[in-house]
């Protein structure tokens, strides 16, 4: 693993918050009405991708973004605590891989194949992207951070842990809604996890700017 200071880590964790709070706000203003979780009605959903094509391709790749930003982030906590808990660290890792692989491919087939399909063709298609993204991603990431919050436990302040908790608990509660086929689950559970992550990857961002000083 690369050596990564404090000051490298907080940056790390600055740019995921930032990336996560714009892709946030996409999903509110140009991606909603195109899922399962914002419009309920199939055909409404295959018109407003039909008609919003490249708004709606634009917007995957800004989420293409968050992700990547969301592995450099643990990978910048990872870097932090692999001296006090070096498999927990790598574990979290492996976790975080998988999250993004299933991730971005979900979010690839939303851009790239959603677009043009219709009917059932698009419903399952669309199912298989967010069952993709929403349970398995979604739920390899939850699973990545409460190692490396386990990791780093020793350290983060007890506000940053609890934190922490919240953000994991509605990142599993996404996962479970997404395997339960709730929309109005998964819908909630975003609201509540989205600005949770932003404000937790924000503050640790702080925190590590602190420890460099």
């Amino acid at each position: 693993m690369v050596e990564v200071t404090p000051r490298h880590a907080a940056a790390a964790a600055y740019v995921a918050a930032a990336v996560n709070l714009t892709a946030g706000l996409v999903m509110l203003l140009a991606l909603r009405q195109g899922i399962p979780a914002g419009e309920s009605d199939l055909p409404a959903r295959i018109a407003y991708v039909t008609g919003h094509t490249l708004t709606w391709r634009l917007g995957w790749l800004v989420w293409n973004l968050a992700a990547i930003s969301l592995l450099g982030f643990f990978v910048a906590l990872a870097a932090t605590w692999r001296d006090r808990a070096p498999i927990l660290c790598e574990l979290a890792l492996l976790c975080a891989a998988g999250g993004l692989a299933a991730d971005l491919g979900a979010e690839t087939i939303l851009a790239a194949v959603s677009p043009g399909l219709a009917g059932e063709t698009y419903a399952t298609v669309e199912s298989i992207a967010v069952a993709l993204t929403g349970y398995l991603g979604n739920g390899l990431y939850a699973v990545g951070g409460i190692l490396l919050t386990w990791a780093g436990r020793r350290e983060l302040p007890p506000g940053l842990l609890w934190l922490a908790a919240a953000v994991w608990t509605a990142a599993m509660w996404l996962s479970v809604a997404t395997l339960a086929s709730s929309a109005a689950g998964q819908f909630a559970s975003a609201a509540v996890l989205m600005p949770l992550f932003v404000l937790w990857a924000g503050l640790t961002g702080r925190w590590l700017s602190d420890r460099a000083s």
